[in-house]
């Protein structure tokens, strides 16, 4: 008896496709969450290491560079990365544009000839760099349009009464933390959370919530 093979019907391959579809949507979303843990986890690390180097800093030296307080740093800019590196309080912390490469700065490739420099960014940054059009070009340092507001800020203890309060750069109003230094990364949206909400919404701070004073 001859048997017919019968195919799929309209129907069976629309239900197969909307099935197919269903599981790739999933499967990029998963992938777009894991992408976003991963980048959230790098800045905590970041904010980590800048909040030890300048607590260590301050240990050692007892008083802060008075060149820092009179430009009012608030920023991991390069300068600020290439002092800290120099003092061996931090390791690969600057970002070199060559071409269409972005790599960190090391003390080998550390020099005045580098093409486009740039500070401390945070994983949203180095993201926004590795998608801009810039050209390396001579000594710039400053990040192109989508990474400037991305460099990892920080403000310090500056009358060393053990607190850090708005007056000396916390984000948010009226607002203290009990720390030498605090160190955090504005998140994806490049926007202080603290100033907006008055908590960390998608920011990474160096220290936790609960010790935000008001």
């Amino acid at each position: 008896m001859n048997k017919r093979r019968r195919g799929f019907t309209l129907v069976e391959m629309l239900v197969v496709i909307g099935i197919l579809g269903i599981l790739s949507a999933a499967m990029l979303s998963s992938f777009s969450h894991v992408q976003s843990a991963a980048r959230k986890a790098e800045a905590q690390k970041q904010v980590a290491e800048v909040a030890t180097a300048l607590t260590v800093f301050l240990q050692l030296e007892r008083v802060w560079p008075q060149d820092w307080l009179d430009k009012g740093k608030r920023e991991m800019d390069i300068e600020m990365c290439w002092y800290m590196q120099s003092r061996k309080l931090l390791d690969v912390t600057t970002f070199l544009y060559e071409g269409s490469t972005v790599k960190p700065m090391t003390a080998d490739n550390l020099n005045d000839q580098s093409l486009d420099r740039f500070g401390m960014l945070d994983p949203w940054g180095r993201r926004a760099l590795k998608k801009s059009k810039v050209k390396a070009s001579g000594l710039d340092t400053k990040p192109p349009a989508g990474a400037e507001n991305h460099l990892i800020q920080f403000c310090l203890d500056q009358n060393y009464d053990g607190w850090v309060d708005q007056s000396e750069g916390l984000p948010g109003k009226g607002a203290k933390v009990r720390a030498s230094a605090l160190v955090w990364s504005r998140g994806p949206d490049g926007l202080d959370d603290l100033d907006r909400f008055g908590k960390p919404v998608d920011d990474s701070l160096s220290w936790p919530h609960a010790r935000y004073e008001k």
